[in-house]
C-alpha cells in the first residue's frame, strides 16, 4: 500500500525534493552546529529555533537558491551577498554612500542621520534578513526583538528599500514552506489543476484523502496551503484553498511524468 504523509514540514519537503529536483548531488545537507554557533557568537544573537533547525538540516540544499535565495549563517560568507545580515547594516551602508546631509535618497535616512543608533527604531525597525527575491526586489526578515521566539512572524520590505516593512508570513515555518514550493516549481514543472471535479478525480486516483489533505498545518500561517507526499510513487500533492482573486487549485509534483 502506498504510504502517504500529510502536511509535511519544510525540512521533509526539501529532503524529498533535493535528490529529485536539486542542482547538487544527492541528499540535502545542512550547516554544522559549529558553523551556526560561530555565526551566532559573532552576531551576538541566537537564531529562532525554526530557522536554526532548518539551517542544520537543509541549509546547504541547492533548492534554497533555485529561484529566491537563502542567506546563510556563516561569518566567512560575503557581507551583503550570502551572509545573514541585519537591515541596520544596510542603513550603515546607505549612510556611507550618501555621506553628506541633503544627499539622502530616502527621506527616512535624513531622520536617521540626526539620531544616535539606539534611537533608529523611532524611524524603522531592525530585521535579520535571511532570504532574498531573485532580483533583489525584496528581503524576508525577522524583527530583532522577535529572535527569541521559536517560530516568529516574517516580514518583507514592501517599498524596495530597508525602511518600510510589512508582514509576509505568520511564522518562519509557513514562510519556508511557501518559498520552497516556489523554488521547486521551475525545475519540477508541476501539473496545476483548477477544475474542482478534476481535482477530486486526481486525488481519488492517487488515493489521497481530501479531508485529511485539507487539515491545517500545526503552525501559524499554515491554513491555506496543504500537502500530501506519497513516498511510494514519489508524488507530492499541494492543495491551495480558494482565496480572494484566486480559485482553489491542486499542484502535482512528480519526477519525469505529467499526471494528466
Amino acid at each position: 500500500m502506498s504510504e502517504k504523509h500529510y502536511q509535511i514540514s519544510p525540512i521533509e519537503l526539501v529532503q524529498w525534493a533535493e535528490p529529485l529536483f536539486g542542482f547538487g548531488v544527492g541528499r540535502a545537507t545542512g550547516f554544522s552546529e559549529k558553523t551556526i554557533a560561530s555565526y551566532e557568537a559573532a552576531a551576538s544573537i541566537r537564531l529562532p529555533n525554526a530557522l536554526r533547525e532548518y539551517y542544520l538540516a537543509c541549509g546547504k540544499a541547492s533548492l534554497n537558491c533555485a529561484l529566491h535565495e537563502i542567506f546563510i549563517p556563516d561569518k566567512k560568507a560575503k557581507l551583503f551577498k550570502k551572509r545573514l545580515t541585519f537591515s541596520y547594516d544596510h542603513i550603515d551602508e546607505d549612510l556611507e554612500t550618501f555621506s553628506k546631509p541633503g544627499e539622502e535618497d530616502y527621506p527616512e535616512l535624513a531622520k536617521i542621520r540626526a539620531l544616535p543608533r539606539e534611537r533608529w527604531g523611532e524611524v524603522t525597525g531592525n530585521y535579520l534578513l535571511f532570504w532574498c527575491e531573485n532580483q533583489g526586489c525584496w528581503y524576508a526578515g525577522i524583527k530583532a526583538e522577535d529572535l527569541d521566539q521559536p517560530n516568529p512572524v516574517v516580514y518583507y520590505n514592501d517599498q524596495d528599500d530597508v525602511y518600510s516593512w510589512a508582514p509576509f508570513s505568520d511564522s518562519v515555518q509557513s514562510f519556508l514552506l511557501d518559498i520552497l514550493l516556489l523554488n521547486l516549481e521551475p525545475k519540477a514543472q508541476p501539473d496545476e489543476i483548477e477544475n474542482p471535479a478534476e481535482i477530486q478525480t486526481v486525488l481519488s486516483e492517487g488515493g489521497v484523502n481530501f479531508q485529511r489533505l485539507q487539515e491545517p498545518y500545526p503552525f501559524p500561517g499554515g491554513r491555506f496551503c496543504h500537502t500530501c507526499l506519497d513516498t511510494e510513487t514519489n508524488t507530492l500533492y499541494v492543495y491551495g484553498e480558494e482565496a480572494e482573486g484566486r480559485p482553489a487549485y491542486l499542484k502535482v509534483f512528480k519526477p519525469n511524468k505529467k499526471i494528466r
